[in-house]
């Protein structure tokens, strides 16, 4: 993805600081499962080259995701870093089909490189209502 010497740091967090982050970052009043913090953007996107931010995950609802769609805590924890990640080099889901399909294919592309089969992922790629 061309960024071999980049870093980036992922941070776990239970329900309720990911609720008050996606409150004060995202004007959401729920909890989420991933956020990703940009570092190479924006006024100071600068001050640290080859750092891209921060993932967040939040534990809880990434082992109730993997309850609920009878998958292992550490396929969802796979996905979810990978999904942060790949916002923080410029993915997007959130604003067309086009560039959701996208993401969802390098996504896909991500979990093999870690092992994970496409068979396994049917939960995250069926089309959400």
């Amino acid at each position: 993805m061309g960024y071999t010497d980049a870093e980036l740091s992922i941070v776990i967090v239970d329900d309720e600081e990911m609720a008050d982050l996606n409150r004060r970052y995202r004007q959401q009043e729920t909890t989420t499962d991933v956020l990703a913090f940009s570092m190479s953007e924006g006024e100071f996107g600068d001050v640290v080259p080859g750092m891209l931010g921060d993932v967040v995950i939040s534990a809880p609802t990434a082992d109730s995701i993997g309850r609920c769609n009878n998958v292992s805590l550490s396929t969802v924890l796979d996905l979810l870093v990978v999904h942060g990640t790949l916002h923080l080099t410029g993915y997007d889901h959130e604003h067309n089909d086009k560039r959701a399909a996208e993401m969802n294919a390098k996504s896909v592309e991500m979990m093999k490189l870690l092992g994970h089969l496409e068979s396994d992922l049917g939960w995250f790629l069926e089309p959400k209502e």
